[in-house]
C-alpha cells in the first residue's frame, strides 16, 4: 500500500473519530449526578429540593405538592430528567406530602451527604432534641427544636423554611433522615399564649391522614409550654394527642388565627 494512501486512510479514520467524539461530547457534559440538597425544577410549578436519595431504586423523595403526578423534573440548571410520583395517600394539606422523583435511565443517583443513609422515626424523637434541615434558599443548614408529632407530620421550631426549600431533607445529627420539608406552621398573637412558627416536615412513608386538630395539639403543647423536654414533656406530648384525636372525631378545627401554608 503506498505512503499517500495509507495517509489518506489515516485521516479518515482520525476525523470520524473526532465527529464521535464531537457527537458524544455533550450527552457527557448533559449527565450530573443527583445529590442530597440538589435544586430541581419541576415542570408546571417551579423549584423544589431533593430530600432523600435511593439509588437502589433509582429515585429521589421529595414533597408531594411540588408537582402534579407525572409531572417532569429537571435538575436546576439541566443535566438529569426524571418523572414525579405523588404519594397516593396525599391528601393536598400536610398527611403524606410526598413523592417520588423517577430518574431517567443513565441518570446517577449520589448519597445523602446532609443525613445520611439511616432513618428515624418523628415517634422515636424526643421533644427538644436538634433536627435539622438544609434549606436551598439560604445554602445552608438550620437547626432548631423538636417540638412533637402527630405520626408521619411533625413541627420544627426553627428559621422558617423559604420558597424552593419544599421536598428538602430533615435530619437528626448523629442519628439520620427523618423526614423533606413539608411547609410552614404559623399564628397570629392569642391571648396567654406564645406566638409560634415552625417548619412542618413530613415522613415520606404512607401512613393515615393527620387530622388538623391533632396539628393544632402539637401546636397548643408548645405555646403552652415552651421550652418543656425530658420524661414530663413526653408524657404531656401522648396526652395532648389523646385530647386531640377525641377533638378531632366531632369535627374541631381550631382558632383561625393558626394556619398552614
Amino acid at each position: 500500500m503506498s505512503s499517500q494512501r495509507t495517509h489518506a486512510i489515516t485521516r479518515t479514520l482520525l476525523a470520524a473519530a473526532v465527529a464521535l467524539g464531537m457527537q458524544a461530547a455533550p450527552t457527557q457534559a448533559q449527565t450530573r449526578a443527583v445529590e442530597q440538597g440538589a435544586a430541581v425544577v419541576v415542570q408546571g410549578t417551579g423549584l423544589c429540593t431533593v430530600g432523600f436519595n435511593d439509588p437502589a431504586r433509582h429515585r429521589s423523595l421529595i414533597a408531594a405538592h411540588c408537582g402534579g403526578e407525572e409531572a417532569r423534573v429537571e435538575l436546576a440548571g439541566g443535566g438529569a430528567a426524571g418523572t414525579l410520583y405523588r404519594s397516593k395517600a396525599y391528601d393536598g394539606h400536610l398527611s403524606n406530602d410526598w413523592a417520588a422523583i423517577q430518574w431517567d435511565p443513565g441518570v446517577a443517583v449520589g448519597g445523602n451527604r446532609f443525613s445520611g443513609n439511616a432513618w428515624v422515626h418523628p415517634n422515636d424523637v424526643r421533644v427538644g432534641e436538634s433536627v435539622c434541615y438544609f434549606s436551598r434558599s439560604r445554602g445552608a443548614q438550620t437547626c432548631g427544636r423538636f417540638s412533637g408529632s402527630a405520626d408521619g407530620t411533625f413541627f420544627v421550631d426553627a428559621q422558617l423554611s423559604q420558597p424552593g426549600d419544599s421536598g428538602g431533607p430533615m435530619w437528626v445529627p448523629g442519628r439520620g433522615f427523618i423526614g423533606v420539608v413539608s411547609s410552614m406552621w404559623t399564628s397570629n398573637p392569642l391571648p396567654f399564649l406564645r406566638g409560634g412558627n415552625f417548619v412542618i416536615g413530613v415522613v415520606p412513608h404512607d401512613g393515615p391522614a393527620v387530622p388538623e386538630s391533632r396539628l393544632i395539639g402539637v401546636w397548643g403543647q408548645s405555646a403552652l409550654f415552651p421550652g418543656l423536654t425530658g420524661p414530663v414533656a413526653e408524657g404531656l406530648r401522648g396526652a395532648v394527642d389523646a385530647v386531640f384525636r377525641a377533638l378531632s372525631a366531632f369535627g374541631f378545627r381550631g382558632p383561625s388565627a393558626l394556619r398552614y401554608k
